[in-house]
């Protein structure tokens, strides 16, 4: 067994500190510091990537700059006509940013009122789909269930559900973002502002006003447009730089994501690990 190994048990390391000196955290450290200092360079990359992503949150700066979505292209989708076009230009390689947005419920035992607007991103254009709106989503329906298009989000287990329950749609060949992370970090789980924070450098806004705000309205704010963008391109642009700064993560992935979707795109940059 190595000494990586005898020190990477929790229950270990409290045993360490009730049983040895106090200074036991410096000399684990030091041990630490020199596996940095003369480890690989792939190496010292990973126990970078695990230092991020265990940066407790109260570490992470607040003076970051505001989260924004750049350049991108926004298209709110009303219409069979602009969805059928819109699910025609959208390029999905390497993936799409993925998210949805329901009109909240305030009673105890309410009902859920169903996804009102589901969000799509890609490097360039951000879609913002009424669903209720539009009379047909089957060209929606067939990017959803398209099993070589990669869509990534967060909390997804929820918005399969719903969407299979509202529109009969299987949601396939996904990623989360937060599962993915989770399994990584030896810390809390890190959602979409979190991730921003640390893989980004930036300050994603979240408004709880504005997430609790009537979605299905025809005419959304200025606020909800912002908002709803910003839930979808989040995850694409995080992913996005993981995978460029630590490809090494791509195998942690699903074969279908690796094998078919990424490692093409990766090969084409030169950047395969």
């Amino acid at each position: 067994m190595t000494t990586l190994e005898l020190i990477s048990n929790q229950q270990r390391l409290n045993m360490i500190r009730d049983y040895t000196e106090d200074n036991y955290e410096e000399q684990l450290e030091e041990v630490l510091s020199n596996i940095l200092l003369n480890g690989s360079e792939p190496l010292k990359l990973m126990l970078n990537f695990f230092s991020l992503i265990d940066t407790p949150k109260s570490k992470l700066s607040q003076s970051q700059p505001s989260y924004s979505i750049g350049d991108r292209k926004i298209s709110i989708i009303k219409t069979s006509k602009e969805l059928e076009g819109a699910m025609k230009r959208i390029n999905p390689i390497p993936f799409i940013g993925f998210d949805s947005e329901q009109r909240p419920t305030f009673k105890k035992g309410e009902r859920s009122h169903g996804i009102s607007l589901i969000q799509l991103a890609n490097e360039t254009d951000c879609y913002l789909i009424h669903t209720k709106l539009i009379k047909d989503i089957h060209p929606l329906k067939l990017l959803l269930e398209d099993e070589s298009i990669v869509k990534i989000g967060t909390g997804l287990r929820g918005d399969k559900q719903e969407l299979y329950n509202q529109f009969n749609i299987k949601l396939k060949s996904t990623i989360d973002l937060e599962e993915m992370l989770k399994k990584l970090s030896s810390k809390d789980g890190i959602g979409a502002k979190r991730a921003a924070s640390i893989f980004l450098n930036q300050n994603l806004q979240k408004s709880k006003r504005i997430s609790r705000s009537n979605w299905e309205t025809k005419e959304l704010s200025d606020s909800q447009i912002k908002y709803a963008t910003e839930d979808a391109t989040i995850v694409y642009d995080v992913m996005n730089q993981i995978l460029r700064e630590y490809p090494f993560v791509i195998s942690t992935l699903p074969s279908f994501f690796n094998a078919k979707v990424y490692k093409p795109y990766l090969s084409s940059l030169d950047i395969l690990p």
